[in-house]
């Protein structure tokens, strides 16, 4: 974790200049995201992921310096942080936002190499070649998928960003994601990430990123 907000962080730094932007406003706004994104990956892990198990985890070790993480926490939290920074500390549109995607893509990419060696989000059961073995079951490496899917994503972003379209990044991002993860999902094999109405919490969170941010894409772009 610490390596991808290390290599997102410095790979935003350079964005941030091309767009003559404070040093000082990023490392407020890092700093914040990171607390904010800390917190709500545990508040998320403890209300939608299985009650045993979040018990589990804090028995083990401290919980909120310890393992138990949902991604969608953490970047529900810190995305209010850094609405409310950059309204009301930077006085700036929430556009400039979409600089940080491609960072937050990468980091993410390199977050889940990190899942896939700890042996956690991992897949249902898989019968190809490329499925490796978790808990004495071949499983799919979905930890990987999701690598694979977020690099690429990196690189729509990052696209976006240096031909000057932070706005539309901002709104590519929760898109693309959101359409990676609600099918990622269908491949997943732990229990941790909770079932309601046969869809999982991610799944649920997925649907309503996508249908937002798609709804002010396309308004976004039909203005122009």
């Amino acid at each position: 974790m610490g390596f991808g907000w290390g290599i997102g962080f410095n790979y935003t730094s350079l964005l941030w200049q091309r767009f003559d932007l404070k040093k000082k406003e990023l490392w407020q706004l890092f700093l914040g995201s990171f607390l904010f994104g800390w917190i709500g990956a545990k508040v998320f892990f403890l209300i939608f992921s299985a009650p045993e198990l979040a018990l589990h985890y804090g028995s083990e070790v401290n919980f909120w310096l310890g393992g138990g993480f949902v991604f969608y926490g953490g970047l529900v939290f810190a995305t209010i942080y850094s609405l409310l920074f950059v309204r009301l500390k930077m006085n700036s549109k929430f556009d400039v936002l979409g600089i940080i995607t491609p960072g937050l893509a990468l980091g993410h990419a390199i977050g889940r190499v990190g899942c896939f060696l700890a042996g956690c989000c991992y897949g249902d059961h898989c019968d190809l070649p490329i499925g490796v073995m978790v808990k004495g079951v071949p499983r799919h490496p979905v930890q990987l998928y999701e690598v694979v899917g977020l690099v690429i994503l990196f690189f729509v972003l990052r696209k976006q960003v240096l031909n000057k379209l932070p706005g539309r990044a901002l709104l590519t991002y929760p898109l693309g994601y959101g359409v990676l993860r609600f099918i990622l999902e269908l491949f997943r094999g732990d229990a941790i990430r909770g079932l309601y109405a046969g869809l999982s919490t991610s799944q649920w969170v997925s649907i309503l990123m996508v249908l937002l941010s798609g709804i002010l894409l396309v308004r976004k772009t039909s203005s122009r």
